[in-house]
């Protein structure tokens, strides 16, 4: 299959150490498997197909936007309802369906790590750089806030609020939080310490970063993501790890005939385009393929949605086929190498897949 000499190309050009994909459809899955290996440092160590992922920023979409659904279907939060209502200080127009579609004018970043004062009050104090519901504006920030969110509603750690509401309901026998210490060796590891980050922080605060104690070792089972890692492992933007076949059952929760977790109507919030800006396209956690700049590429119909993760996960849905796609990596073990264009890659696997599975 043209997909898989591709792939065997990536793996010669060293763009990642190994990938796993699986592909599914109303049938179930109909295609999966790994290729590769999952360690080059500090040793040569080949990957398995039931190898858990640092999913980084698919957590957003899997946990964090399914579980204010989840809320908001309960009664307990509203997607208009003003985030000061829950973490007092914010502007009156910033309101949850902006933390969601990253609208909210929040800025994007910000190595929360480097200051002794409590997060919210840090992200809080921060200016923002756009009115509330006129720009998208992508956040980690702003899904950090959406796990304090939670938190505040339920009286509950948002781990332990995911682990009862999605992983315990939907038998997940490999996703979590914190990775059990028997279940390490089979983690794919990341990056050599956070060499990416710690890069772009002492670019923008070199002073607070040159005192901060950054990790050096290679990271597996311990999340790549700096805020994440700092904020005890489990925030809402990312922190997650898990394997193809639990982030497949995770996708069937976003389409209304197979949902079981929401009813069907509240479940289409997944698909419809909620910021009809020219350039980004975004539903409840997700973005559609009718972007002007997408991942998914156009061999995807343009009501597909998906997310990305910087580790080098993905998942891409289509909503009629019930077509999914899940393509996981760590490609930024053991280094990060920005002059890759990734999102390109991915379109390529997605055309070459769908073409040679038929689907």
């Amino acid at each position: 299959m043209k997909f898989e000499s591709y792939i065997q190309e990536l793996l010669n050009r060293k763009v990642f150490p190994g990938i796993t994909i699986l592909a599914g459809s109303h049938k179930g899955e109909v295609f999966r498997k790994c290729y590769g290996n999952s360690s080059v440092e500090p040793q040569i160590e080949e990957l398995k197909y039931n190898y858990i992922y640092d999913i980084a920023s698919l957590t957003k979409p899997l946990i964090t936007s399914l579980l204010i659904l989840i809320l908001i279907e309960n009664g307990e939060i509203r997607e208009d309802s003003p985030v000061k209502k829950f973490l007092g200080g914010f502007p009156d127009d910033i309101k949850i369906i902006h933390l969601i579609t990253h609208t909210s004018g929040i800025r994007a970043w910000y190595p929360l790590y480097l200051n002794d004062e409590n997060h919210v009050n840090v992200i809080e104090g921060l200016k923002t750089v756009a009115k509330p519901g006129k720009k998208v504006i992508y956040s980690c920030l702003g899904y950090i806030l959406l796990a304090e969110i939670v938190k505040k509603i339920t009286g509950r750690n948002f781990a332990d609020v995911a682990e009862k509401e999605i992983i315990k309901s939907l038998r997940l026998e490999n996703t979590f939080f914190k990775i059990p210490v028997e279940r390490l060796s089979k983690c794919v590891p990341t990056e050599r310490g956070n060499m990416y980050e710690a890069t772009a922080a002492a670019g923008e605060y070199p002073v607070l970063s040159g005192k901060y104690k950054w990790r050096e070792n290679i990271l597996r089972g311990e999340v790549n993501d700096g805020n994440s890692y700092f904020l005890g492992g489990s925030s809402g933007n990312a922190g997650l790890f898990s394997t193809a076949d639990d982030i497949f059952k995770m996708s069937r929760e976003f389409y209304p005939e197979f949902t079981t977790l929401l009813k069907p109507d509240t479940a289409r919030k997944f698909w419809e385009n909620i910021t009809p800006f020219k350039r980004s396209h975004r539903s409840f956690g997700f973005k559609l393929n009718s972007s002007i700049i997408t991942s998914g590429g156009r061999s995807l119909s343009r009501k597909a949605i998906g997310h990305s993760g910087f580790t080098g996960t993905s998942i891409w849905m289509e909503p009629d086929s019930a077509n999914v796609f899940i393509l996981l990596t760590n490609r930024i073990h053991p280094v990060y190498d920005p002059e890759i264009n990734f999102n390109s890659i991915r379109r390529k696997l997605h055309k070459l897949i769908k073409k040679d599975l038929d689907l």
